[in-house]
């Protein structure tokens, strides 16, 4: 029988993995979705730019399907990915003075990798928890 307060934990746990499964597929399908633009544009033959929509398409598939498969590993794997990924292309952004290339993606970074650091701590009280029982 499940109690309440385990009840509660389970919610709460489910509620930091949707959280960080949502906002790392946001990071990545908008990654992809910039990636696949360039490949439309003026640079769209270049061979860096197809490499570039690869990677961002493939890391959109695996977050979708570490979401279907409920996988917390796997979600916080690919947070702390897409936390760097984001993160770095911020740097490249704020390198070219480019705000728009530098705030969203540094949004993305910081906000992939909070809701991977809350969803961490959900599993760290979990086995506290049950050390203490």
């Amino acid at each position: 029988m499940v109690t309440g307060a385990t009840g509660e934990k389970g919610i709460r746990m489910a509620i930091r993995f949707w959280l960080c499964a949502a906002i790392t597929t946001a990071s990545a399908l908008v990654s992809a979705g910039f990636s696949v633009a360039g490949l439309i544009g003026p640079s769209g033959g270049d061979t860096f730019a197809r490499y570039a929509a690869s990677r961002s398409i493939a890391l959109l598939i695996a977050a979708l399907c570490c979401m279907a498969l409920r996988s917390r590993k796997g979600i916080a794997a690919l947070a702390l990915v897409m936390s760097l990924l984001q993160g770095f292309d911020g740097l490249i952004g704020a390198l070219a003075q480019d705000a728009g290339k530098t705030y969203g993606p540094l949004v993305f970074a910081v906000a992939n990798f909070a809701a991977l650091v809350w969803l961490l701590r959900s599993h760290e009280s979990s086995n506290e928890a049950r050390e203490s029982t």
